[in-house]
């Protein structure tokens, strides 16, 4: 049985046009907008979002035994959760030296081995960006954590509990469950753990 080709439908004819931007909310870490705008069908309407003024950064570090390292703690907003290693790039700081140094803060972990697994954006409004990469040839260290990392756990998790997880949305944070998952396309496809 063959599977039915994918059928890509032509761009809209007309993209959204921005008329005019009103600011509702600014703070250090983002802004809310609402845009005037006409819609790709003609209709003229208020568009509101989130632009960020940092983008994220997050590590699947992956260790000889084929596990990954998860942190586990209290998030203000959602309660607890479990995700791979993280956090926000701090000012002129590259994804990469974010996503370095969220792991050896939430996790005590360092690296040899880096690549990047790709980037995703977070809510369709908003601009914020997550970068994710895996970690391999691992070095085990002390976590360092900040004040509202208090009580953050690491555990390791073998990568296709981790993968389930994802899938039964035990892995609350749409970058948790998509790093994960990236990195065991990654792997599985290089046939490497």
């Amino acid at each position: 049985m063959s599977l039915p080709t994918v059928t890509r439908q032509p761009a809209v004819p007309q993209p959204w046009q921005h008329h005019s931007r009103a600011t509702l909310l600014d703070t250090d870490s983002y802004l809310i907008h609402r845009d005037t705008v006409t819609q790709p069908d003609g209709t003229k309407s208020s568009f509101e979002f989130h632009q960020a003024r940092v983008d994220g950064a997050l590590t699947v570090a992956l260790d000889d035994q084929g596990r990954i390292a998860m942190v586990r703690y209290r998030s203000y907003v959602h309660g607890e959760v479990l995700t791979p290693p993280g956090g926000i790039l701090d000012p002129g700081e590259n994804p990469l030296d974010a996503a370095r140094r969220e792991l050896k803060e939430e996790a005590g972990i360092t690296a040899t081995t880096w690549n990047r697994l790709g980037e995703i954006a977070l809510m369709t409004k908003s601009t914020a960006r997550l970068h994710m990469f895996i970690a391999r040839d691992l070095t085990l260290g002390e976590q360092e954590l900040t004040g509202t990392e208090t009580g953050m756990t690491v555990e390791w998790w073998p990568l296709e509990e981790a993968v389930a997880a994802a899938m039964d949305g035990t892995l609350l944070l749409s970058g948790a469950a998509v790093s994960v998952l990236m990195a065991a396309n990654t792997i599985h496809s290089k046939g490497c753990a």
